[in-house]
């Protein structure tokens, strides 16, 4: 009797083993291995981008220290008296050719004090701490250019009288530090004394 299924002899051999191959379900070894480093590249994305929006957050957090200190100076330069009952000028509002620390005092957010009423030469600049020891906190330096202006707002090199009085012109400079690369911000403000 002749049998309709073809023998086991004439089915090749290598025919066999494909068709095994190729009906099993699952990963290779080299297949999960692509897999694990296109996750672990995608990890690593996902962390970087972490760090450097935490590196953004410490950076505005620094800028927003030293614009609150600018301002602080700018408004103590708008708003305190100008001159002692003997006529003289208060240490923040006396000119000076280049920029110094001479008239400023500063509290830190640890209630620290530190201030430059003495030495009118000082090119240091005022040391101040922008943030709290608690987080990131960087040393800064302050400093103060206050110069005469005349009735058109350009600076001159002695007071001139206008209706206003004198005017006086404050630029207000914190300098610091963020990752060794100098960060500078100013402030100017005007105003008249009489």
């Amino acid at each position: 009797m002749i049998s309709a299924q073809p023998s086991i002899t004439s089915i090749n051999r290598g025919e066999i083993s494909r068709g095994n191959f190729r009906s099993r379900k699952g990963l290779s070894m080299f297949e999960a291995m692509i897999a694990v480093l296109v996750f672990t590249m995608g990890m690593l994305g996902v962390y970087m981008m972490l760090i450097r929006s935490y590196e953004m957050v410490t950076l505005c957090r620094h800028r927003d220290n030293a614009r609150a200190v600018l301002q602080s100076f700018g408004d103590q330069f708008q708003r305190l008296k100008t001159t002692d009952d003997a006529g003289n000028l208060g240490f923040i509002f006396q000119t000076a050719p280049t920029p110094t620390s001479f008239g400023l005092s500063w509290t830190d957010a640890n209630n620290v004090t530190v201030s430059n009423l003495t030495t009118n030469t000082d090119t240091a600049g005022l040391p101040i701490t922008l943030g709290d020891v608690a987080s990131s906190a960087i040393p800064a330096r302050v400093y103060r250019q206050v110069q005469p202006l005349a009735a058109d707002g350009s600076v001159v090199a002695n007071p001139i009288r206008t209706a206003a009085g004198y005017m006086l012109q404050g630029t207000f400079t914190v300098t610091y530090q963020i990752k060794n690369k100098p960060v500078s911000q100013s402030i100017v403000v005007a105003r008249s004394y009489r």
